[in-house]
């Protein structure tokens, strides 16, 4: 079977790319804040889910049963950093804005700004490579895949088209950013948690009119709407600014998310159009959302130590890259592999090592000559306009505690969280 199945059936296990945050703006924030290289350990082991699922797609319980889709919950984990730090990031865009004067047109350009230079240009380079060499069907979808709307292709054709379907996540967090910095820097802070928590909501009711009126999966799985309830439980953490102080209790928390996330394994397995289905992914949600909590505040041990190996830590400092050429590279080993070796694609652990190396390096070329100088350009640009703004890609961590005691989260979250 070919390695190219990976494509039709990648809305199992596409993913986000980055997670975003920013640099603090003020005193009190400044004071908070502190790099936290355990995040990247959690980007990494997502984007390696999501590469290992890929990559052995077509070899049946490889590697492990293929009830445990490693890949759709790495997707989960994704999502909900993703929610935690952009709203983060907003929320300290919006103190800024409150202390300093700054116009909330001034800090959405920015933001937007920021956007797409930290998507466009390995997007970019993908497409192009792509195009060029003919790769499925992105020639006849090349509109599509340059506006960035591959997800709604996807529904409306109700189909997966090679080379460029995994792009539909990516488009979905970019639909998603176009309008999440209006609800967080312009509407009133009291209302803010009752907001987040009315789109999760929604997303679950997405899902659940899906399953009520029949439509199809591919559009349950790629519309931005069903991917709403993960992306606001990460926005909840961060919007309260939570953090899971250690305890007794950790391990009986712990089980707890282990049982959730079982409990969506089986689940998602089972018949998609059942109403139990719709659960899955608030499942993953709350359970990771205990996981970034507690990453927030630190792991010990460990757990602590596996994090922050260098190897993980630069994985997950590039995992966006990895994500966006992973099936690149996939798709050019099977097409152009020289026949004596391509012995290679009949192995599943070799195929597995040969494209995951080979994706390592191509990531981590483009990261260090294109990505990485773009940061640096675009962080210079936005710096001198605005001085500190929404970044997207360090892993700092958003103020513990409220600004002022007046938003609504204050006393809620002073129960739950630690500071």
């Amino acid at each position: 079977m070919s390695l190219l199945r990976v494509a039709r059936c990648s809305y199992w296990w596409a993913g986000a790319a980055s997670a975003v945050v920013s640099e603090q703006t003020s005193p009190i924030e400044h004071s908070a804040e502190r790099y936290q290289p355990q995040f990247e350990g959690l980007r990494a082991l997502a984007v390696l889910t999501v590469m290992v699922d890929h990559f052995g797609a077509d070899v049946p319980n490889f590697p492990l049963p293929d009830w445990i889709h490693l890949g759709a919950t790495g997707v989960r984990l994704f999502l909900v950093l993703s929610g935690y730090f952009i709203t983060a990031s907003l929320r300290r865009a919006r103190g800024r804005m409150e202390s300093d004067g700054l116009s909330a047109g001034k800090v959405m350009r920015a933001f937007y700004w920021r956007r797409f230079l930290r998507i466009s240009p390995a997007y970019g380079v993908f497409v192009i490579i792509a195009l060029i060499l003919g790769l499925g069907t992105i020639r006849q979808n090349w509109a599509w895949v340059f506006t960035g709307t591959v997800n709604w292709l996807i529904a409306l054709k109700n189909e997966w088209p090679l080379a460029s379907s995994h792009l539909w996540s990516i488009c979905v967090q970019e639909q998603f950013y176009l309008l999440w910095p209006l609800f967080i820097l312009l509407l009133p802070r009291r209302w803010m948690l009752q907001i987040i928590v009315s789109v999760a909501l929604a997303g679950v009711a997405f899902r659940m009119g899906c399953v009520i009126f029949s439509v199809p999966m591919i559009a349950r799985w790629v519309l931005p709407f069903g991917s709403l309830n993960s992306l606001a439980a990460g926005a909840a953490l961060g919007w309260c600014g939570g953090r899971l102080r250690p305890s007794r209790a950790g391990w009986l928390i712990a089980a707890i998310c282990f049982s959730m996330l079982a409990l969506a394994a089986i689940w998602r397995v089972g018949d998609g159009m059942r109403l139990r289905s719709v659960m899955v992914e608030p499942l993953e949600a709350a359970a990771f959302v205990a996981l970034v909590a507690r990453t927030a505040t630190g792991f010990d041990g460990y757990i602590a130590r596996f994090l922050t190996l260098p190897g993980l830590v630069f994985a997950g400092r590039i995992s966006y890259g990895l994500y966006i050429y992973h099936i690149l590279v996939a798709m050019v080993f099977e097409r152009w592999l020289p026949r004596p070796m391509q012995w290679i694609l009949a192995i599943p652990s070799a195929r597995l090592i040969v494209f995951g190396t080979a994706t390592l390096v191509v990531a981590a070329v483009s990261w260090q000559l294109l990505e990485q100088p773009v940061n640096r350009f675009r962080s210079k640009k936005t710096r001198a306009a605005l001085g500190p703004v929404p970044s997207e890609d360090e892993s700092r961590l958003p103020s513990p505690m409220p600004l002022n005691q007046d938003d609504g989260v204050y006393e809620w979250r002073k129960r739950v969280f630690s500071s």
